[in-house]
C-alpha cells in the first residue's frame, strides 16, 4: 500500500511539471496537437497505477519523451509558419461580410446549430448582426459584429478617457502578497503601510487590491457564526 501511494505522489508531480513545461492553457483553448499529448500522458499515467509490478521508469520515459517533443514543435512552430499551418490548422471563415459560407460549413463539418450556439455564447442572438465569424485552429469561434450592432465606445464619441492600470493583489486569505504577477513585485513594508492605512489586521482581509492610483479594493472575511 505504501509503495502504490509513494507511486502515485511521484507521478502526480512528474505530470504537473510536465503540465507546466507544455505552458498554461485551457482545455478548450488546447491545439489538437496538445490535446492529443494531454489525452497520452492520462493513459500512460494510470498504467503503473493499475500494474504495480511495472518499473515506474517504463511511464516516467514515455511521459518526458512525449514532452519534449511537444516543446520541439512548440520551438519549430515559432519559427516556421508553414510547420505551424501544418501541425495546428489555420482559422477559417464561416460569416465573411454577412454572408454565411456553407461550403466552409461543409468542409469542416459545422452544423447550423453548432453556428448559432457559438453566436450565442458571444451574446448574439441574431445571425444577421454577424458580420465575421472566424472558426479558430482550436474550435472556438471568433465574432465581430457588424459596426451598428457594436458596444459604444469613448472613441465613438471623440471622448478622451484616462489609462488606469490593473489592480494588484497584495492580501490574499489573509497573507500579505508581495508578488502576484511575474516579475511584478511589491515590497513588504509598502504593503504593511497600506493595510494599516484601512486600520484592519491582516487576517480579517479575504481580498486586498490596489491600482496605479492608489485605489483600494477590500473584501473583508466573514466571521464564523
Amino acid at each position: 500500500m505504501a509503495i502504490n501511494f509513494i507511486r502515485a505522489i511521484i507521478i502526480y508531480i512528474f505530470i504537473i511539471i510536465a503540465v507546466r513545461l507544455m505552458g498554461k492553457r485551457q482545455i478548450g483553448e488546447l491545439k489538437p496537437h496538445e490535446f492529443v499529448i494531454t489525452i497520452l500522458l492520462s493513459a500512460i499515467a494510470v498504467i503503473p497505477l493499475e500494474e504495480n509490478s511495472m518499473p515506474l521508469g517504463n511511464c516516467l520515459v514515455p511521459i518526458l519523451l512525449f514532452i519534449s517533443m511537444e516543446i520541439i514543435m512548440s520551438v519549430i512552430s515559432m519559427k516556421s509558419l508553414r510547420f505551424r499551418n501544418l501541425l495546428q490548422g489555420r482559422p477559417i471563415f464561416i460569416i465573411r461580410k454577412g454572408k454565411l459560407d456553407q461550403e466552409k460549413l461543409r468542409e469542416m463539418r459545422f452544423t447550423m446549430d453548432d453556428v448559432v450556439d457559438a453566436l450565442r455564447q458571444k451574446d448574439i442572438f441574431d445571425l444577421s448582426e454577424v458580420e465575421d465569424a472566424v472558426i479558430e485552429t482550436n474550435g472556438s469561434v471568433s465574432v465581430l459584429p457588424k459596426a451598428q450592432y457594436r458596444p459604444l465606445t469613448p472613441s465613438d464619441i471623440n471622448l478622451k478617457v484616462e489609462e488606469k492600470g490593473m489592480p494588484v493583489t497584495i492580501v490574499m486569505d489573509g497573507k500579505p502578497v508581495k508578488e502576484y504577477f511575474n516579475k511584478y513585485k511589491i515590497k513588504s513594508s509598502e504593503i504593511e503601510l497600506v493595510v494599516k492605512s484601512l486600520d484592519m489586521p491582516a487576517d480579517r482581509i479575504m481580498l486586498l487590491t490596489i491600482d496605479d492610483d492608489g485605489n483600494t479594493f477590500l473584501i473583508e472575511k466573514e466571521r464564523n457564526k
